[in-house]
């Protein structure tokens, strides 16, 4: 469940949006507006039909999904710091979030690859499995030089995605963050 499948509708509007802008456009407020607009619309679509899935949804909505969050979700950042309803959805730093409900965790498709299939290697996941789990999610972030952007986090929102509790998934985040 890495991509979602999106209409032709949503591949226009998604031509339009540019994850990682070069540093001109960053001061540009037309480029911005405009990069808005189009994750506005892009996301009115795939709300309309229900595109993102569950989990996702919830890393953004669900405070308790927010670990570190004193209480709110992302959600409830955005809305604490005055951006709310649509305007969200056209805020810059909504674009990291949009990223995710369109492609999943921000990590190398081995290291997801890898991931998955020690979940599918282990069957049903108890809570003995979680240690073992984490150490290798660990052994990943290592082996793999995982660095900028927050590994433990990634790894958390692809236990989501594996379909792993929150708890389960919490306990994975904090494992990787304890890497080296």
């Amino acid at each position: 469940m890495n991509c979602i499948e999106l209409t032709a509708e949503e591949k226009a509007l998604l031509d339009r949006i540019d994850f990682a802008p070069a540093s001109p456009e960053k001061h540009d407020p037309a480029y911005w507006n405009a990069v808005g607009e189009a994750a506005l619309g892009l996301m009115k679509s795939l709300i309309a039909r229900k595109a993102v899935p569950e989990v996702r949804t919830k890393y953004f909505t669900d405070p308790a999904f927010n670990v570190g969050g004193r209480g709110r979700s992302r959600a409830g950042v955005f809305a604490k710091n005055g951006t709310s309803g649509e305007a969200i959805f056209r805020h810059p730093h909504f674009l990291t979030y949009l990223h995710y409900f369109l492609y999943g965790p921000d990590l190398p498709a081995p290291v997801i690859e890898a991931f998955r299939e020690k979940i599918a290697d282990m069957g049903l996941i108890t809570s003995s499995d979680i240690v073992p789990l984490g150490a290798f999610a660990r052994q990943l972030t290592r082996a793999h030089g995982l660095r900028g952007r927050d590994p433990a986090d990634e790894f958390f929102k692809l236990a989501l995605d594996c379909g792993l509790e929150l708890y389960e998934a919490q306990s994975i985040r904090d494992s990787v963050k304890a890497a080296r």
